[in-house]
């Protein structure tokens, strides 16, 4: 493992450097020249900024506030306290007189955030594949307009990803190196990962099956992740426990998945958009009548039951529906909304063009139309790309990259029956560009080598060859 110390204390080198002080420019830039407003453009904006103002609402019941124009009575269950508590300081330090201020601050943050996500994905991908394929994926997360333009939501992918990212990294480094202290600190950022968002709680269990295959020791392996579950969990203790002390029951750090799964399961799920429909046909499924609208303290088990009950009434169209809003995730980029102005009509002009009563002229008009276009360019890049980069890297011996690809496996399986969307999956797009990195150095050798070239001394093959 000697090579892989090297490169964890190898030092980042001058173009390393200038691509991520590249990276944090265009994202600042975006965020003063596209995001220079108070508006969140973000459904969940107004509620992690309400939780970030009125602070009280992260601890137990406190006093009903004064003055805010969304109105949620009692103390938050629904969300984890990590993305509200990054916006603290943002919102607890410059005035509520400046909105416009706060928000862009935040942005910001943001922007610092996003920034030290692409130099993870370049130590993640340098340790698996080596220096060349660490440096395509460093530059293709550093101008992907997934990232740049997401960052300026008001939302908690962009900190979520970074967290995780991390805790990949630290996670990699200690299968291989068998260090105790290294699987801790793995636990540590994985339970601050967990209350920013609790969609990693199980994934644990598939790093199990890579404890189990460790070539270093297994007995070694298995011991370390029962450290990084066990740190993660006291980490978690005390969100958990304030939790259940307010809702009455265990819940996977938020309620909120409860009411998701139901949602799935009935066939006019997605279309329970309003408070006045959710409370209708939660009355309709549980009886419950105590409905708060999108911070709701419900029974768990109820929507549970009220799920079994409609998927087993229809188990071939619920999966089907399943597989067809899965698929629909990952074919539509996340963020293509935020990357043109609202009410720009891209979806109208297209269908006119399409049905033959609009012109391509129209569409070519669309303010900013070409950021969109990158969104697909990079998007079905790391997916083809990505795919051809986890079949190539299980070839030659899954066993050091399968967290990477585990990751992307058990995000779309835990999200398929939580009205899975864009959004719930790009936080694996961080590992497929990862993967697609290492099939584009491992495509640009292939055809070198069919021209009579020799490929390039520092690639994978040679990383590999060093281990």
């Amino acid at each position: 493992m000697a090579a892989e110390e090297r490169a964890d204390r190898g030092r980042l080198g001058t173009f390393v450097w200038v691509v991520l002080i590249v990276a944090l420019i265009l994202r600042v830039t975006v965020m003063l020249t596209v995001f220079n407003d108070a508006e969140p453009y973000t459904g969940d904006g107004p509620f992690y900024i309400l939780n970030a103002v009125e602070t009280w609402r992260l601890g137990l019941p406190g006093p009903e506030p004064t003055g805010t124009t969304w109105r949620i009575e009692g103390a938050t269950t629904s969300i984890g306290p990590g993305y509200p508590g990054f916006l603290i300081p943002f919102f607890q330090l410059i005035p509520d007189s400046q909105p416009v201020a706060q928000v862009v601050a935040a942005r910001i943050g943001q922007a610092v955030v996003d920034t030290l996500t692409a130099l993870l994905i370049y130590l993640i991908a340098r340790r698996l594949f080596g220096e060349r394929v660490g440096r395509v994926a460093l530059v293709a997360q550093a101008l992907d307009a997934r990232a740049i333009f997401v960052t300026g939501a008001i939302a908690s992918e962009t900190l979520f990803i970074a967290l995780f990212a991390f805790f990949m990294w630290l996670y990699l480094r200690a299968a291989d190196q068998q260090k105790m202290g290294l699987y801790r600190w793995a636990g540590l950022v994985l339970g601050i990962t967990l209350l920013t968002r609790p969609v990693a709680l199980l994934f644990p269990v598939l790093l199990a099956v890579h404890a189990w295959f460790n070539p270093v020791g297994r007995r070694t392996a298995l011991r370390g992740l029962a450290w990084l579950v066990a740190v993660a969990a006291l980490v978690l203790l005390p969100w958990q426990a304030r939790t259940a002390y307010l809702s009455g029951e265990i819940t996977p750090v938020t309620d909120t998945v409860f009411v998701h799964l139901w949602r799935s399961a009935r066939e006019d799920g997605d279309q329970l958009t309003t408070d006045e429909a959710l409370r209708e046909a939660a009355e309709e499924d549980t009886g419950l009548t105590e409905w708060q609208g999108e911070n709701p303290h419900t029974e768990g088990t109820e929507y549970v039951a009220a799920a079994t009950e409609h998927i087993a009434a229809n188990p071939l169209g619920w999966a089907g529906r399943i597989l067809r809003d899965t698929v629909e995730a990952w074919v539509q980029p996340y963020g293509t909304v935020l990357a043109v102005p609202r009410g720009s009509g891209v979806r109208q002009a297209v269908a006119a063009l399409v049905g033959g009563s609009g012109s391509l002229a129209d569409v070519l008009a669309i303010p900013a139309l070409w950021r969109r276009l990158l969104m697909w360019v990079w998007h079905w890049w790391a997916l083809l790309a990505g795919a051809a980069g986890v079949v190539i890297a299980s070839r030659r011996g899954w066993w050091r990259s399968f967290p990477l690809a585990a990751w992307v496996v058990y995000l779309t399986g835990v999200t398929a029956p939580l009205l899975i969307e864009p959004r719930y999956v790009y936080p694996a797009a961080f590992a497929l560009t990862v993967f697609a990195a290492y099939a584009t150095v491992e495509a640009w050798d292939a055809l070198r080598a069919r021209r009579g070239l020799r490929p390039a001394p520092s690639g994978a093959a040679t990383a590999a060859a060093e281990r």
